[in-house]
C-alpha cells in the first residue's frame, strides 16, 4: 500500500467515510438496474477497508459498518412486510431489520478481519485467499434451514458481459469470489503498488469473461417438443388472513378469481401450458373447494395443461399436514394423473414459526390455517417429453438445490413467486436475479411467474426473454425448447466453494 493511502486511512474520517460510502455503493449494485459500470467495483472498498493497516478489531467493525449501511439500504421493504403483513409495529419491525442488518453486515467484517491477515502482505496468495474468504463467508450465510444467500455478491454482476456465462463453470459462489478478485485487482491498480500484478489480476478476468462468453454457443440437442409457453400473470395484491376473516375482502377476492380466470381462459389453447404464479388461487385449495376444482377441471378441458400453486393437506385431526405444493394438471387427466411437488425449503416466519411453542406470540406471514410442512424429496413433473423442476418462491435462490432438479432430469426449470407482500420496491428486481443465475449455471431455460411481477421467461445463458412489469396484469406468450445435459456447476455445485473453503483455511491457518 502506499504512503499516501496510509496517511490517509490513517485518519478515522477517511475509514469512515470507505466504510459507509462503500456501503452505499455496495447497495446501489442491487438496485433495479445498476448496469455494469457501478457494479465493476463493489467490492475495492471493502477490500480497501481488509488491507486497511489497521488493528484487527478496527477492520472487524468498519467491514461490519460497511455490511450493515449495505443491507438497511437493500431491504428496506422487510420492514413494511413485517408492519403489513406480520402485525408489528412499525418501531419494532425497523428494529428486527436493523439486527437483520448488524447479522448480516458481521460476514462483511469478518472478511475485513480475516482477510486482514493476508491481504496486507499483497503477495499473489493475497490476491487468491481473500475471494475464498469471502465465497466461504457466503457459503455459511447461505447453509442450514434458516439460510438467507439473498444477494450474493455474484449478483451485482448480473448485466457484465460474461459473467453469467462463467457461473455454468464455478456457479454463483464461484463468480462472487471473481468479484473480489477482480476488486483487488482493481484498488491496487489505482493505488500504484504492484501494478503489472495488478493489471493482470484485471486483464484475466476480461479474458476469463470474453472466453466464457463466446465459448457458451448452442449445442445440437436431441429432438425434443417444444412447450408453448403461457405466464398469467393476474396482479393480485396481498391481503391478510384477518381481513378475509372479517369479511373485508370478498368482493376483492371475487375481483381477483374472475380476472385470474379471465387471463387463463384468453391463454389456454389446445396443447399450451399455461403457469399460474403462487398464491393465484388463494383462498380456495383444489382439494377442498369444490367450485374451485371445477372451474379448473372446465378451463384444462379446454385442451391446455395448468401448473398451478395451492396448498396440499395430507391425514386428518391433529395428524393433519399441510404443504405449499405445485400442481400439474394435463387435458384427460382425472385427479389420479395429478402431479404434485411439495416445497422443500420453508421460509422461517414465514411459512412455519421456528420453536412454535416457545414463541406463542409471533405468528407466521403465510397465508394458511397452521404451519406449512416441507416436501422431502425432489419431485420432477413430466410434461410431453419435458421434465420441469419446480422451486417455490424462496427455493430458486438456492443454487445447490435447483442444481439438483437438473441431475434429476429437469429439461426446464420453473419457479413460482409471491412478491406482492414487497410492492414496487427493489425486491422483486433482487429476486429475479437469482432466476436467471439458475438458468445460466444450469443451461436450462426457466419460466417464472410472479403474481404482481416481475414474471419472466429466460434462455438457459440467463437472458431474459419476455417479461411482464410489476403491477401489471398480463399473459407472457412464448415456446420454450428443454434442454438436456449437464454443466459443471450442475455436476458439482460444491466444488468450488469447499475449494474456496480449502484455501482460506490454508491461508489463515498459514499466517
Amino acid at each position: 500500500m502506499s504512503a499516501a493511502l496510509r496517511r490517509l486511512l490513517s485518519s478515522i474520517w477517511f475509514q469512515l467515510a470507505v466504510a459507509i460510502g462503500g456501503g452505499v455503493w455496495w447497495a446501489f449494485c442491487f438496485d433495479e438496474r445498476p448496469g455494469f459500470l457501478v457494479p465493476l467495483a463493489a467490492a475495492a472498498p471493502l477490500c480497501l477497508l481488509a488491507g486497511a493497516p489497521l488493528g484487527p478489531w478496527r477492520r472487524f467493525w468498519l467491514g461490519g459498518l460497511h455490511g450493515a449501511v449495505a443491507w438497511l439500504i437493500a431491504v428496506p421493504w422487510l420492514s413494511t412486510m413485517l408492519t403489513v403483513y406480520g402485525g408489528l409495529p412499525v418501531v419494532p419491525s425497523a428494529g428486527l431489520v436493523t439486527l437483520l442488518a448488524l447479522y448480516l453486515g458481521a460476514y462483511h467484517g469478518l472478511f475485513c478481519w480475516l482477510a486482514g491477515l493476508v491481504v496486507v502482505r499483497q503477495s499473489a496468495l493475497a490476491l487468491f485467499a481473500a475471494p475464498a474468504i469471502w465465497v466461504s463467508l457466503e457459503l455459511v450465510r447461505g447453509a442450514g434451514p434458516s439460510g438467507f444467500p439473498w444477494n450474493l455478491l455474484a449478483y451485482a454482476w448480473v448485466d457484465v458481459p460474461g459473467a453469467l456465462d462463467v457461473t455454468r463453470w464455478i456457479g454463483s459462489p464461484g463468480l462472487s469470489g471473481v468479484v473480489v478478485f477482480f476488486g483487488l485487482g482493481l484498488l491496487r491498480l489505482v493505488d500504484g503498488t504492484a501494478r503489472r500484478q495488478a493489471a493482470t489480476v484485471v486483464a484475466g478476468v476480461a479474458v476469463l469473461l470474453v472466453v466464457a462468453r463466446w465459448s457458451n454457443l448452442d449445442r445440437p440437442a436431441p429432438a425434443a417438443p417444444v412447450l408453448d409457453v403461457r405466464v398469467v400473470q393476474p396482479n393480485i395484491g396481498m391481503m391478510t388472513d384477518d381481513e378475509h376473516l372479517a369479511g373485508l375482502d370478498d368482493s376483492s377476492i371475487h375481483a381477483n378469481y374472475r380476472r385470474l380466470f379471465e387471463l387463463s381462459r384468453e391463454a389456454c389453447e389446445q396443447g399450451a401450458l399455461v403457469v399460474w404464479p403462487e398464491s393465484a388461487g388463494w383462498p380456495y385449495e383444489l382439494e377442498r373447494d369444490a367450485a374451485f376444482a371445477r372451474d379448473i377441471e372446465t378451463l384444462v378441458g379446454r385442451g391446455c395443461s395448468l401448473l398451478f400453486n395451492s396448498a396440499r393437506r395430507s391425514g386428518s385431526g391433529e395428524e393433519e399436514r399441510a404443504f405449499n405444493s405445485a400442481y400439474l394438471l394435463t387435458p384427460g387427466g382425472g385427479p389420479a394423473d395429478r402431479q404434485t411437488y411439495d416445497k422443500m425449503h420453508l421460509v422461517p416466519f414465514g411459512e412455519y414459526v421456528p420453536f412454535a411453542r416457545y414463541l406463542p406470540g409471533v405468528r407466521q406471514l403465510a397465508r394458511n390455517a397452521g404451519s406449512f410442512s416441507a416436501g422431502d424429496e425432489v419431485t420432477l413433473l413430466d410434461l410431453e417429453g419435458a421434465r420441469l423442476g419446480i422451486s417455490i418462491c424462496f427455493e430458486i435462490v438456492f443454487p445447490g438445490q435447483v442444481a439438483a432438479r437438473v441431475r434429476r432430469g429437469a429439461s426446464v426449470l420453473v419457479t413460482l413467486a409471491n412478491d406482492s407482500w414487497y410492492g414496487a420496491t427493489w425486491a422483486p428486481h433482487q429476486h429475479l436475479r437469482p432466476a436467471r443465475f439458475r438458468a445460466a449455471e444450469n443451461r436450462r431455460p426457466l419460466i417464472r411467474a410472479a403474481i404482481t411481477g416481475i414474471s419472466a421467461l429466460i434462455d438457459h445463458r440467463g437472458g431474459v426473454l419476455a417479461t411482464a412489469g410489476i403491477d401489471e396484469a398480463a399473459v407472457l406468450r412464448m415456446p420454450v425448447t428443454p434442454v438436456f445435459g449437464t454443466t459443471l456447476f450442475s455436476r458439482a455445485p460444491l466444488l468450488a466453494p469447499l475449494l474456496c473453503l480449502a484455501m482460506a483455511a490454508f491461508a489463515i491457518l498459514r499466517r
